[in-house]
């Protein structure tokens, strides 16, 4: 299940739209245990899309917005995984 995760995820950042990524991430995060690569994936889209000057270089001039997603519904998971019944 990992694996096909990580596919979906390489494909999409490649391919598809920004929120198609964004909503394979969060399943994935909630679906596999310690979904850790989240937090990489989000440094690669950040890497291969992210503008680092002019007027549109992110949310505030934070031009890590990927990564920063990344590291939050990660780090909700680790949380809501264990009130969550599966």
């Amino acid at each position: 299940m990992r694996i096909a995760y990580n596919i979906a995820l390489i494909v999409s950042i490649l391919y598809l739209p920004w929120w198609v990524g964004a909503l394979i991430a969060l399943v994935a995060v909630f679906r596999v245990r310690q979904f850790f690569e989240v937090m990489f994936y989000g440094i690669l889209f950040d890497s291969l899309y992210a503008t680092h000057t002019g007027i549109y270089a992110g949310i505030y001039g934070f031009t890590y917005v990927a990564t920063l997603y990344g590291v939050i519904i990660y780090s909700l998971s680790l949380g809501l995984r264990k009130r969550l019944a599966w």
